[in-house]
């Protein structure tokens, strides 16, 4: 039947997340349920003018629009098919609109990398400063310059840590709030919003820790050769 082939295609497609039946009363009762003032005059009809619909979600990835244009010509040659509504339109602004997002934030990230070392390295120089004393003590009595070092070189990949974790509590914290406020219209739209994914969050940790290192690195760097030179 139409039905079963509409529903092969449906499981044969590895793009295809999940889809959902909707039959003409369960579609006719949503309509009821959710509609405006301006369309309260359709409740008086005598019969049920909807039809029967599948609701498909898509996997994520970055080649979704493009999956669901080629699927959506796939169904359309199907018999039994009257229409396919996806807001072709409105997606395509969409994926757009995260790609430039996606550039903006790395380029804030490049920016805010460079100031988290800037920030760091004038933190540990001035903690050098504070020792100098000590240091150049421990340098007379026989201290090697990476003995000197590794205290400083933790405390900035201490620094690194504690700024990611907390950057990353606060996302979260914006991430729960808008998942809360918008589930709603974020299923009603089909799409996923998920917190940042398990490999890219410790590969922010562990970018946070280096470029805590870089810095304490360049600030003991400096200082022991400038001491040097005297």
């Amino acid at each position: 039947s139409q039905k079963e082939n509409l529903e092969d295609i449906f499981s044969n497609n590895q793009q295809v997340e999940s889809t959902i039946e909707v039959s003409r009363e369960t579609a006719w009762a949503e309509f009821q349920s959710n509609v405006s003032d301006n369309l309260k005059p359709l409740l008086s009809l005598e019969f049920n003018p909807l039809p029967a619909s599948y609701k498909i979600r898509f996997r994520s990835s970055d080649n979704r629009l493009s999956h669901i244009r080629e699927f959506s010509k796939i169904l359309e040659t199907q018999q039994g098919v009257e229409s396919i509504e996806y807001g072709e339109e409105w997606i395509s602004r969409f994926e757009k609109f995260m790609v430039f997002s996606k550039i903006f934030l790395f380029a804030i990230g490049g920016l805010l990398s460079l100031g988290l070392i800037l920030i760091i390295s004038n933190t540990i120089r001035l903690s050098i400063y504070s020792r100098q004393d000590e240091i150049e003590l421990m340098l007379l009595i026989g201290a090697t310059p990476r003995f000197v070092k590794i205290p400083f070189l933790l405390e900035g990949m201490i620094q690194g840590l504690a700024g990611s974790v907390l950057a990353l509590f606060l996302i979260g914290g914006v991430h729960y709030y808008l998942k809360s406020e918008y589930q709603s219209s974020i299923d009603a739209m089909g799409m996923d919003f998920q917190f940042i994914a398990e490999p890219f969050l410790f590969g922010l940790i562990g970018l946070s820790v280096l470029v805590g290192f870089m810095a304490s690195y360049i600030s003991t760097f400096q200082f022991l050769y400038l001491l040097n030179k005297k």
